[in-house]
């Protein structure tokens, strides 16, 4: 990596850029302030909505460093300084009803963000605090007049999203998931990853992909991983690891700091 080919980094949230008490430690967020000395610009890629992202910035402490926002997996791109969302391949109404037919046998609660509220099947402790966590009102929802989606979030106990995932079938699907923590799986558009948003992103801002690192841990950062300067956190996921050309510290032991620190 040439140091002065980075332009643009874009870190995942959790697991990565937050440590395991949901927040962003000071070293993190004065590392992450000191880029802009450096012409270097930040943004967060998550499987979370923009719309709370752009609100949690400031419980975290970045709001003032924070340019550029990939929510919902890659589907849609916040530019915070001038407030323009752009939502990229959303989920069809046709496939969150096949998930919810798929899914019927398994013990979990299907939800879909719509702007400031979160929408799911059944309310209980996990999506109570999934809302609260992002500042969205709980509806309880059946979720079958819905057009199109951003995502899907699928939340369950640990050993049900891994019989889920085992369950998924690995041939080309109407949607595509992929565990994003213990307890949950984002569930997109097929053709959407962070990596798709990426590419949309890096061509509208003129950048080449050896001018972005990414920070990521899990399953859903993997191909922005894979394709850019990826950076695996040591708490990533082994596969996320293989696909990544740096290994940092964990993000309880300040990974993107550490990183940051050492090679820019």
């Amino acid at each position: 990596m040439m140091k002065e080919d980075i332009k643009l980094i874009m870190a995942d949230v959790d697991g990565t850029l937050l440590n395991d008490e949901k927040k962003v430690t000071p070293r993190t967020a004065e590392t992450i302030r000191s880029l802009k000395e450096k012409g270097i610009r930040f943004g967060i890629a998550t499987g979370r909505s923009p719309y709370a992202v752009r609100l949690l910035v400031h419980d975290w402490g970045i709001a003032d460093c924070t340019d550029l926002i990939l929510g919902f997996n890659g589907g849609a791109i916040y530019d915070v300084k001038s407030g323009k969302m752009q939502e990229i391949l959303p989920l069809s109404g046709d496939a969150v009803k096949q998930l919810k037919k798929d899914l019927a046998g398994f013990a979990c609660v299907c939800g879909v963000y719509d702007r400031e509220e979160f929408h799911v099947t059944k309310r209980d402790a996990r999506t109570e605090r999934t809302a609260v966590m992002n500042h969205f009102t709980l509806v309880e929802d059946d979720l079958d007049h819905y057009e199109t989606v951003n995502k899907v979030l699928v939340t369950a106990d640990p050993d049900v999203i891994v019989k889920i995932m085992e369950w998924y079938p690995q041939e080309e699907h109407i949607y595509s998931m992929a565990p994003s923590a213990k307890d949950r799986i984002e569930v997109v558009n097929p053709e959407l990853t962070k990596s798709k948003g990426m590419a949309v992103l890096c061509e509208q801002e003129g950048l080449k992909p050896e001018n972005v690192l990414t920070f990521g841990d899990m399953m859903n950062d993997y191909e922005m991983i894979r394709d850019y300067t990826g950076v695996a956190m040591g708490n990533a996921d082994p596969k996320i690891k293989e696909a990544a050309k740096y290994i940092t510290a964990s993000n309880n032991e300040d990974g993107i700091a550490v990183f940051i620190e050492d090679y820019l």
